[in-house]
């Protein structure tokens, strides 16, 4: 009888388990048909924007590239070299849990593009593809030999394993003061500020309650801090890590290069029938446009974030729901044998204990 009443116990306590999280489950449904709608409203402008941005490079000329936001590949390249710049890392996570994987994911993406990989080969980047440190830029940052970095990205995605019984990471071998020192993050979302601030790194600014229901202010001001510390020559890259949104059921961790422009990523030529005249001349256009574009393109990003998480809650919900609800199938069948069991063996007491009395 006894363990028919903590069969009873546990099959209220799964019954209750399944309210809470199909109760999430339509939450985080009516705030995802939300937040995709807001998304799909924003994309146009977010096009537009990098529409406007590449016929402003094609139209720049090398005389006329004296904006501080663009630089050269070698320009770049040089920039990343010095040991007094930094890496300046926008990681946009979730402020709640109960989302599945997404969360991990997106730091799994953070500490790949911090820690492990370089720059795209030359003439392969583009504006939005164009990320990450230079192999030997971070080199001389941390004193990791080039050779020895190039051959750790084979395996640092796959866990960092290089022997069957030893595991070697950039983290784990180079976590020093100059290397921490190097790196400045800010952070949208406590899982991220707490994540990231467990290990050791330099959190400049973090933003919570804000993860669901991203506001463009909030873009405007982490645009603002970012150009602030790139014109004073303390960043010299500014990249963004967030999740993707494709699908109600597919997500993808992302990483793109903000700051700075690599003149060599556009064509040297328009090949666009349109030109325009810009008044008073293309790089002061250019340097009044681009804080808007990267407060769009951050905003953007808070958008799909938003809406990636949401619909990882959804789905995660929505699983645990089904879940429970077939748990609650196994134990009432559980239930029942035991049950059954239990009156089968009494009616053998009786029959024999009148067997007995005869």
């Amino acid at each position: 009888m006894a363990n028919l009443q903590n069969i009873r116990r546990r099959i209220r306590s799964v019954k209750s388990i399944q309210k809470i999280t199909n109760a999430m489950d339509m939450i985080a449904r009516s705030r995802f048909n939300a937040a995709r709608d807001t998304l799909l409203s924003n994309i146009p402008y977010v096009e537009k924007t990098r529409e406007i941005l590449t016929r402003l490079m094609t139209q720049m000329n090398s005389s006329e590239s004296e904006s501080p936001f663009i630089m050269s590949r070698q320009e770049l390249i040089e920039a990343q070299g010095r040991t007094d710049g930094k890496f300046l890392f926008l990681v946009i996570a979730s402020d709640k849990g109960l989302a599945g994987a997404y969360a991990s994911n997106v730091f799994k993406e953070a500490h790949a593009t911090i820690e492990y990989d370089g720059t795209s080969p030359s003439g392969e980047s583009k504006e939005e593809n164009f990320h990450k440190q230079n192999v030997d830029a971070l080199k001389n940052m941390t004193g990791i030999d080039a050779d020895q970095l190039r051959a750790q990205k084979s395996f640092a995605k796959a866990g960092g394993r290089r022997t069957a019984n030893k595991t070697v990471t950039v983290a784990q071998e180079y976590n020093d003061a100059d290397y921490i020192n190097g790196i400045e993050l800010i952070t949208v979302g406590r899982k991220a500020t707490g994540h990231f601030k467990q290990r050791g790194y330099n959190i400049i600014k973090n933003y919570s309650g804000i993860s669901e229901r991203p506001s463009y202010q909030y873009a405007k001001e982490i645009a603002d801090l970012i150009i602030e510390r790139f014109m004073s020559g303390e960043i010299i890259d500014v990249t963004m890590i967030y999740t993707r949104f494709n699908s109600a059921i597919s997500c993808t961790p992302d990483d793109v290069t903000l700051l700075p422009l690599v003149t060599d990523d556009y064509p040297s030529e328009n090949n666009s029938k349109e030109e325009y005249i810009y008044e008073p001349d293309v790089v002061s256009v250019l340097n009044d446009f681009l804080p808007r574009r990267i407060a769009t393109r951050i905003y953007g990003a808070m958008l799909h974030a938003a809406a990636s998480e949401l619909s990882s809650r959804m789905n995660a919900m929505s699983n645990a729901t089904d879940n429970a609800q077939e748990l609650v199938g196994k134990l009432n069948l559980y239930y029942n044998k035991v049950r059954q069991a239990g009156i089968t063996n009494e009616i053998n007491e009786i029959v024999g204990g009148a067997n007995a009395l005869e």
